[in-house]
């Protein structure tokens, strides 16, 4: 507040909030994370991956429900029609809008269609640069982006709700831009910020060097080789545990004689490995070294042994976070598009063909954005903590993380004394040693957007300091 007659000024960075059952409701103060959406600029990588949307029945069991059936030809559409009023026509569309070809789906649209309107243009036929392109797409209006929410303050305020006779509990009252974005992504860095370990690098032994400076341990590090050379690929889902399998056997080739069973890995199995002979098999996630075996070739036949990574939550306990901080499958610095299975809301938690009603309901009750364990820094915390099975996990791995690297932020300027203010859009990349704006949006033009008891409230608590 002021004293005497000194004018001051504050700020708040306020967005809409989550209720227990996942779905939108109430605000939060603070950076959101933009993982939390949907980015529309991944899908076209997942829309020939129909092994994720068939998979149900082979992950999950016939004594389980099935959250849904796939309500799409492939899994993005199928994420796409998890989403409030969402249509066949109109998801399709979408993709027709952002893929690469002039082909339109059975009930999409493509170029022929746009460049025959009164004023006509042309799709991208690749990634967009915001959520509003969408506004150009067939079958997508600005009642159906951007719902009720008239002031795009990511809430339901009381004259939006009179206006439209709706609620924040009303299917699609955010509009669809609630849950999608173009930016998310996240860094492949460790939690002390150096790079992660590429476990499917060619050179095994920079590979072992470079394990034994992580905290897994030599246990771990020399299982990670072993499984390079001569691991046991689980079932394909996404398409590459094939070649790896070929791979494997090309490795074993010539290795004839009976196998027999050496137990679970130990450290000092490592010696009785050639490193030169190179790898056989390239992992397609990190959880392919669960439950697993290697199969080691001696002078008088095969030994085959179990993997140390074993999908025991009490097990888990003590290499899990390790593993999953320290190594990764790609050389990329960043990952782009996976949602943070931590906060994002109920309609795309839901969307994934495999993930059953228990699964759900088991992340819905126990996931808490405040919760600081280290294995909740990653989206494999359900596997770890004992709520989804293995098979489950491995088919949310290439959806769903534990936390991004972007934030998203509403920060609204004001002058305590004449009310002037500002309200502004931004979203910062932090994938970067520098964080830097990839996007900023001046919402002025839409109001101020909160009561000033809400934006009062907030410089208030920031001026007595946080409650217990």
């Amino acid at each position: 507040g002021g004293v005497g007659n000194t004018i001051t000024s504050s700020f708040t960075i306020v967005g809409p909030s989550l209720q227990d059952d996942g779905r939108f409701g109430g605000l939060r103060y603070g950076l959101q994370d933009e993982s939390a959406r949907l980015n529309l600029n991944i899908l076209p990588i997942l829309e020939g991956d129909n092994t994720l949307v068939a998979a149900a029945a082979l992950t999950t069991g016939d004594d389980v429900d099935v959250l849904a059936e796939p309500t799409g030809e492939t899994l993005a559409e199928t994420l796409l029609m998890a989403l409030p009023s969402m249509t066949i026509d109109t998801a399709q569309s979408i993709m027709d809008w952002i893929d690469e070809d002039d082909e339109p789906r059975t009930y999409g649209a493509e170029a022929d269609y746009y460049e025959a309107l009164a004023t006509p243009y042309s799709p991208p036929n690749g990634p967009i640069r915001s959520v509003e392109d969408l506004l150009l797409v067939r079958g997508v209006t600005p009642s159906l982006l951007f719902g009720a929410d008239t002031n795009r303050n990511g809430v339901m305020d009381a004259d939006e709700q009179v206006r439209t006779a709706s609620t924040i509990e009303t299917s699609g009252a955010l509009g669809w831009a609630s849950y999608m974005t173009v930016w998310s992504q996240e860094s492949s860095k460790t939690r002390a910020g150096d790079p992660r370990v590429n476990a499917n690098q060619e050179d095994l032994e920079t590979l072992y060097d470079e394990l034994l400076q992580t905290n897994l341990g030599e246990l771990y590090a020399s299982f990670i080789i072993a499984y390079r050379m001569y691991g046991e690929p689980p079932a394909s889902l996404t398409g590459t545990d094939g070649l790896a399998q070929d791979g494997a056997q090309n490795q074993n080739a010539g290795n004839s004689g009976d196998v027999s069973e050496g137990g679970i890995w130990t450290a000092d199995v490592f010696e009785q490995l050639d490193l030169s002979a190179g790898a056989g098999v390239e992992l397609d996630q990190i959880l392919d070294l669960f439950d697993t075996t290697v199969t080691v070739p001696t002078g008088r036949g095969q030994v085959r042994y179990q993997s140390p990574f074993v999908s025991d939550p009490l097990a888990m306990e003590v290499f899990m976070v390790d593993l999953m901080d320290s190594i990764t499958t790609s050389d990329s610095p960043v990952m782009p598009g996976r949602v943070n299975i931590n906060e994002c809301p109920l309609e795309i938690l839901s969307a994934m063909p495999t993930l059953s009603e228990e699964g759900l309901a088991a992340i819905l009750e126990n996931r808490d954005p405040s919760n600081t364990d280290p294995i909740r820094s990653f989206g494999t915390w359900p596997l770890a903590e004992g709520y989804l099975t293995l098979s489950e996990m491995r088919t949310l791995v290439p959806l769903f993380c534990g936390s991004g690297s972007v934030y998203r932020a509403q920060v609204i300027g004001f002058m305590n004394e004449s009310g002037i203010n500002h309200r502004s859009e931004v979203i910062l990349d932090a994938t970067t040693v520098n964080p830097r704006v990839v996007y900023l949006r001046d919402l002025s033009h839409l109001g101020r957007g909160f009561d000033r008891s809400v934006l009062g409230n907030r410089m208030m608590a920031a001026a007595v300091g946080p409650s217990n």
